[in-house]
This record gives structure tokens, C-alpha cells and sequence, in this order.
């Protein structure tokens, strides 16, 4: 098979402090037919325009677009991507070396498959490992099951109309992921640690997202409404499972859909 040209996008927005070690991680892949785009989302501070510039000097596509936040930046590389395969990746995270590799090999095997993760370590202020499980369309009712820094064919992402540029506090690569399931594509997750994620005290998810989850959860239901009553009507109706990997007890169902959207779970 012919290896397919992935477009990796990283947006960043005065905070370009760690970009570097992203974009190596890109040039250090065992997969090299990749070609780099960095969009910078109306950065102002100068040490990150400085960085940008020296970037751009050695030959890394720099675009340049007024604030937006993260759906709109990422919306806007994609756009100009040149590949078929799209890998998004925040400015202070980095991908193993053998992921692109890895999951191009899924996506060329796999049909059924837009969309490719892996577990992730984070790393910085605290240290965890996050095993998403990726899957289908049930997968995704509750809780987001693939993190956006991840793989998928520009097919699906247009299929599913992009990233929805209005939410700008967080989750939007839930509610993206739910539209791109919802069109029959399945996620595929590799059961090894190949996203590196940073955890800082300026994280959109500390600082936006948890503050308020409520109200992203309220959007992203409102949004999705007539789907989430289909979705579960076959829930309980067929009996469906939610995880691939553990079974549930059908009248906790209910239970369950509250507890994950207001979380009151461990």
C-alpha cells in the first residue's frame, strides 16, 4: 500500500513555550510522510510570536488567524491540509514515535475505522495513565472515549462538518467525536502509552471545562437531544453493551446517565 500523507495540526495560542518538543516528536516518527502545520490562533504575547518566527524560519508552515480557540484553529489547519489523514496535537503535548506508524497500519486495515487513539500518560502538575476506550457510537452517550490530540481520516471529519467552533470552554472533541460516530465510524485505541499529556496550571480543562460542566454538558445534550433518545431507547430496549470490555446492569442505566453528566462518580 501507498503511505498516505498525514497532515499533523497544532494550534497554539501564547503559549508556544513547549512547541518544539511537539513538532520533534513529529519529526522523530517512524513514519515520515507528514507534513507539519502550526497555527498560531492570534497569539499577541512576544515570546511566543518570537518562537513562532524561528519556526517558521526553519521551514514549518506557520498560519496565522485571529483568536478563536481550539475548534477554530483546528478548523482552520484542516482546512489548508494537504493529506487525507489528519493528526491533531495540542503545542505542549507529544506523540510517541511509533504512532503514526501504527495507527496508519489500523486505518489501511480497518475501513470501518476514522479515528485512532492510544492511552495516554499525563504529565506535569500530576501523573496519571488515561485509558480511553474508543468504539462506537454508545461508547460516547456519556463521557468522551478519544482525546482530540488523535489520528482520523479527513473523511470524517468532514462527514461529521468539523469541529463546532461555538464551544470554546471545552469538550468540543467530545461532542466532534459524537458526530463522527454517530456516522458509523468507529475509534480505534492502541492499548500502549503514545500521547504525552502536559498538565499545567493554565489547562483549558482546569480552568474552563470543569468550572463548567454543567452548562457544556446541558450544550452538548441540547444538541444532540433526539439522538441521545434514540440511542438509549436501544439501550434498554436490545440490550445493547455500553463498553466493549465490562458489562452493565441495565436498570442502573438511568443511574448511570446521571452520574456521568453531573459526575458524581469516583
Amino acid at each position: 500500500m501507498n503511505n498516505p500523507l498525514i497532515s499533523v495540526i497544532i494550534p497554539t495560542y501564547n503559549d508556544a513555550f513547549w512547541i518544539e518538543e511537539a513538532i520533534a516528536s513529529i519529526q522523530n516518527q517512524s513514519y515520515t510522510d507528514v507534513e507539519i502545520i502550526v497555527v498560531d490562533d492570534g497569539s499577541t504575547e512576544l515570546k511566543t510570536l518570537s518562537i513562532l518566527q524561528e519556526i517558521a524560519n526553519k521551514g514549518i508552515q506557520v498560519l496565522r488567524k485571529s483568536n478563536g480557540r481550539m475548534s477554530a484553529a483546528r478548523n482552520f489547519g484542516i482546512k489548508a491540509a494537504k493529506g487525507n489523514i489528519i493528526a491533531c496535537l495540542d503545542c505542549d503535548d507529544y506523540f510517541h514515535p511509533s504512532f503514526f506508524e501504527k495507527a496508519v497500519h489500523i486505518l489501511q486495515h480497518n475501513p470501518q475505522v476514522g479515528v485512532v487513539t492510544s492511552y495516554i500518560q499525563l504529565f506535569g502538575t500530576y501523573t496519571k495513565t488515561a485509558r480511553p476506550r474508543g468504539g462506537n457510537k454508545f461508547n460516547f452517550l456519556f463521557n468522551s472515549e478519544c482525546p482530540a490530540c488523535s489520528i482520523f481520516r479527513k473523511e470524517a471529519w468532514e462527514q461529521a462538518g468539523g469541529f463546532d467552533e461555538s464551544m470554546i470552554l471545552g469538550y468540543e472533541d467530545w461532542e466532534f467525536f459524537i458526530r463522527v460516530t454517530k456516522q458509523n465510524f468507529e475509534v480505534a485505541v492502541i492499548p500502549e502509552k503514545l500521547l504525552f499529556y502536559r498538565q499545567t496550571t493554565k489547562s483549558t480543562l482546569a480552568n474552563d471545562t470543569e468550572p463548567n460542566r454543567e452548562k457544556i454538558v446541558r450544550y452538548i445534550v441540547e444538541k444532540h437531544k433526539d439522538w441521545y433518545t434514540e440511542q438509549l431507547i436501544q439501550l434498554i430496549t436490545n440490550k445493547e453493551v455500553l463498553y466493549k470490555k465490562s458489562r452493565i446492569a441495565y436498570p442502573d442505566i438511568i443511574q448511570m446517565i446521571k452520574d456521568r453528566l453531573f459526575k458524581k462518580y469516583n
